[in-house]
């Protein structure tokens, strides 16, 4: 009796070792791999779970800059006559539409008025900057300048077209693996609906 006691608990101490009665000393016991299959795991998912966090913020960021492009763009084509302060208070509320996203600092945007009014060419009339501390320039041109326009854009004769540019200074939170540091530049332009825009009026 005591000879089968003995039996069975040296086969439980088997089985949970892998079968080491058949091997002898060169048998090992595995219940220790999971652990560390699991500790040369985690740096990997961690990096994936944020990697995947990074892309999805910078995919966000395209969306809001495409928003705020647009934002400025239609408001001010919707106006018959436009002032300066309208277009402050426009560039005031750019933020928000940023939001999460720190556009007062990091991003700025440009607002044009292209016109062509005689047919002799499209000319920058007047241009603005706000929204934001970020120093750019237009890829337009500056305001007295024949305008920088895709060949696929035209301002034909007697028409007037308002553009926005938003540049946005991007910085990745995790590593410049995932998505490297750049400026991002996004931009829209509208007609104007009721007026030329031609002018921006004092006030």
């Amino acid at each position: 009796m005591r000879t089968a006691i003995g039996s069975r608990a040296v086969g439980h101490r088997d089985r949970r070792c892998g079968g080491a009665g058949a091997l002898g000393p060169l048998a090992r016991c595995s219940a220790g791999n999971i652990s560390v299959e699991f500790a040369l795991a985690v740096p990997v998912l961690m990096f994936l779970m944020l990697g995947t966090a990074e892309m999805a913020r910078f995919v966000l960021l395209h969306q809001k800059l495409d928003r705020v492009a647009t934002t400025v763009s239609d408001l001010v084509a919707r106006a018959e006559t436009i002032s300066e302060s309208q277009i402050d208070d426009i560039f005031t509320a750019v933020g928000q539409v940023a939001d999460p996203f720190d556009l007062a600092t990091l991003g700025v945007v440009i607002v044009s008025s292209v016109s062509n009014p005689d047919g002799t060419g499209a000319t920058i009339v007047w241009q603005r900057t706000g929204g934001g501390s970020y120093s750019a320039s237009s890829e337009l041109g500056a305001e007295g300048d024949t305008p920088n326009l895709p060949t696929d854009f035209q301002v034909r004769e007697g028409e007037t077209a308002i553009i926005s540019e938003v540049y946005y200074d991007f910085t990745p939170f995790l590593s410049e693996l995932i998505v490297e540091p750049q400026v991002i530049y996004r931009n829209a332009h509208h007609r104007p609906r009721l007026g030329t825009l031609e002018e921006i009026e004092p006030g």
